[in-house]
């Protein structure tokens, strides 16, 4: 029997299928991986993009806060930290909404600020930064952290970021010369700066002999080696005749201002210093004595001395249009004290004097150290009506304790009030060191100028120095500030010399600055005196000059700035001319020496004939002087804060530092 086997075939369809469960099961995870990979990635993008914006609106927020406190600094206005903490941030068109906070447990809405010290006026020490390297200022150090947290964005990516940077009020006296404007420089003998020299301009220097600069050089714009423009000489440059022993010059440089706050001027206009404050905003006001208003000069002095519109009236010195007031916030009896006349003239009856001093027997009533003259300029081609400080006979009376009727007449008392002659004692912590002086004569283009003369200046009164300032032009007859003692001997001076070891501080500030020499006679001051002297009115005498001179003092005024005046090019007579002369110097190789720190911070209001300008009424010319031996340099004293005169102006500046960041997720 046959038996026959069946073969089984085996159904290959339920294989396929797991196959496919399979692969699907795999897909399903890839996709699902690659979905959650992108889920992810967005999260993380999307955490990370509103991180960034968190950060962005952090350092917006600081920035926001710096900006306010760099400019209530320059305005003299910087307020207490706790001020800026809460200072609303603007959030205009901002896509996300922020709520800012500090550190340290701050509240919402207050950002972290911080000043130290809190006194920072008198944290003086060396800048930190390599572009102001060696010059010293009154440092506030601030720092400034904003966490930025946004809301209802669904993460809390918040984002703190903190910057911490200086404030600094550098005087300007630390300078060898401090433009505010372009510089000229094209001397026609050797000439040597050895202080710093910044310039918020241009500098152009086109010299004419060896110039050397043994300190550093920068402007805010450029510093070429080509003559100014405007300048009707034409000069070419001469190779070698410039040296930079103080590094190469610097252009564009960071600008440094000279912000007065309250003035209606804005901050280009620094000339406010020296005028008199707006209308409300002058001693005894109380608003005088914010800090805003204590950068006019008028409101810091401790005296103010003024005359009446008249001035000179030709046949008085001495006068009741002359008043002297005392100015001290502290003063219990009155902040602005009219003080008392301590010069009286008496009338005489047949040539005999009367000494009762009633009222109705004094001639003339006024003060020793002050007195109304003239003289004529010839640069300005116009006679000059003065208001004249006698250094000398300032001095005598600081000490005279003289009364009359039971009231001093001297100014001891004020002086003792103020601090004494050491500065221990008074409410100012310093004696009697600045005076500020109004001359009122209305000008008169080309016949009659206001203007403040100093004369035996050769010895100042203390060691805290002296400032005298006017937004008229000064002049300066004879040797200022060259001696410390009355008695010492020519080996103890600080006379035709670089050496300023027997000086004390001093400031010298004013429209501009004209130096007399020791023999200037005003009676002769129409006189002609050499070829280029042409003297629109008769006179006698001479104008030559017959010594040395020597002026140690900080300086600080405007210039006529080199200028195209309709088709004729004027000059501005340059750094070489910065000190303005009258009087024939080079007739017997006369020196002038002159050691202390040129400052220019505007172009002057009063004295704004040109160095080599139109003629006057009379059709001569205004060229008025030939030149000294010029012995000029930077009073070493002036880098150190000890040696900066008193009300020294200051400067204002930012130093940003680095950012820092903490990552909050």
């Amino acid at each position: 029997m046959q038996i026959l086997f069946k073969s089984i075939r085996r159904n290959n369809r339920g294989y396929a299928l797991v196959i496919i469960m399979v692969f699907l099961v795999v897909t399903l995870t890839v996709f699902a991986s690659m979905m959650y990979m992108i889920a992810s990635n967005s999260t993380i993008t999307q955490r990370n993009n509103l991180y960034n914006t968190s950060e962005s609106a952090a350092e917006a927020a600081v920035d926001t806060i710096i900006s306010q406190m760099d400019r209530d600094f320059l305005y003299q206005t910087l307020n207490n930290a706790s001020v800026y903490q809460v200072l609303p941030i603007p959030a205009t068109n901002w896509p996300v909404t922020f709520q800012f906070s500090g550190t340290n447990g701050s509240t919402a809405g207050q950002i972290t600020v911080t000043v130290v010290p809190q006194n920072w006026t008198t944290n003086w020490g060396l800048l930190n930064s390599s572009q102001f390297s060696g010059l010293n200022a009154a440092i506030a150090t601030c720092t400034v952290t904003a966490t930025a947290t946004p809301l209802n964005q669904g993460y809390g990516m918040s984002s703190t970021v903190q910057e911490q940077f200086q404030l600094a009020a550098i005087p300007v006296f630390q300078y060898g010369a401090f433009y505010n404007m372009d510089m000229d420089i094209s001397p026609g003998q050797a000439m040597t700066m050895n202080g710093k020299v910044m310039v918020n301009g241009n500098i152009w220097m086109c010299p004419q002999a060896l110039m050397t600069f043994n300190d550093t050089v920068s402007a805010t714009l450029l510093v070429t080696n080509h003559d100014n423009p405007n300048d009707q000489q034409n000069l070419s440059f001469i190779s070698g005749d410039l040296t930079y022993n103080g590094g190469q010059p610097v252009s564009h440089h960071d600008s440094l201002v000279m912000p007065v706050a309250g003035s209606n001027t804005g901050l280009t206009n620094p000339e406010a210093i020296l005028n008199l404050p707006p209308a409300g905003l002058g001693v005894p006001n109380d608003v005088a004595y914010a800090s805003s208003n204590q950068t006019y000069l008028y409101n810091e002095c401790d005296l103010i001395i003024s005359n009446s519109v008249s001035g000179t009236n030709g046949n008085s010195w001495y006068g009741t249009n002359l008043s002297a007031y005392y100015s001290d916030y502290n003063n219990l009896s009155g902040r602005l004290i009219l003080l008392t006349n301590d010069l009286l003239l008496q009338k005489t009856t047949n040539g005999v004097n009367i000494t009762n001093y009633a009222a109705t027997n004094i001639a003339l009533a006024g003060y020793s150290f002050v007195m109304n003259t003239n003289f004529y300029d010839f640069r300005e081609c116009a006679i000059v009506q003065v208001v004249q400080i006698d250094v000398a006979k300032f001095n005598s009376w600081l000490t005279n304790a003289t009364t009359r009727g039971g009231v001093q007449v001297g100014g001891y008392q004020w002086n003792f009030q103020c601090g004494g002659s050491d500065g221990a004692h008074g409410s100012k912590g310093h004696p009697i060191d600045s005076i500020y002086v109004y001359n009122a004569v209305t000008p008169i283009s080309k016949f009659r100028l206001p203007g403040v003369r100093v004369v035996n200046g050769w010895q100042l009164a203390s060691a805290k120095g002296l400032t005298i300032a006017t937004p008229q032009p000064l002049y300066v007859l004879g040797n200022y500030n060259v001696q410390t003692n009355a008695s010492a001997s020519v080996s103890q001076m600080s006379a035709n010399t670089t050496n300023t070891a027997y000086t004390y501080p001093a400031g010298l500030m004013g429209d501009s600055i004209t130096i007399l020499s020791s023999n200037w006679n005003d009676a002769n001051s129409l006189t002609k005196s050499g070829s280029s002297y042409n003297a629109p009115e008769s006179g006698t005498g001479s104008r030559v000059v017959n010594g040395n001179i020597t002026v140690n003092a900080a300086c600080l005024e405007g210039i006529v700035p080199s200028t195209l005046a309709g088709t004729k090019k004027q000059y501005s007579g340059g750094l070489e001319n910065f000190l303005r002369l009258n009087e024939d110097w080079g007739a017997n190789s006369i020196s002038l020496w002159y050691n202390g720190s040129i400052v220019v911070m505007f172009q002057s209001i009063y004295a704004t004939n040109f160095w080599i300008g139109p003629s006057d009424r009379s059709g001569y010319p205004t060229h008025n002087y030939t030149v000294p031996t010029r012995k000029w340099g930077f009073d070493a004293k002036l880098a150190t804060l000890a040696g900066q005169p008193p009300c020294t102006p200051q400067v204002k500046w930012i130093v940003r530092g680095q950012w820092g960041d903490w990552n909050a997720y």
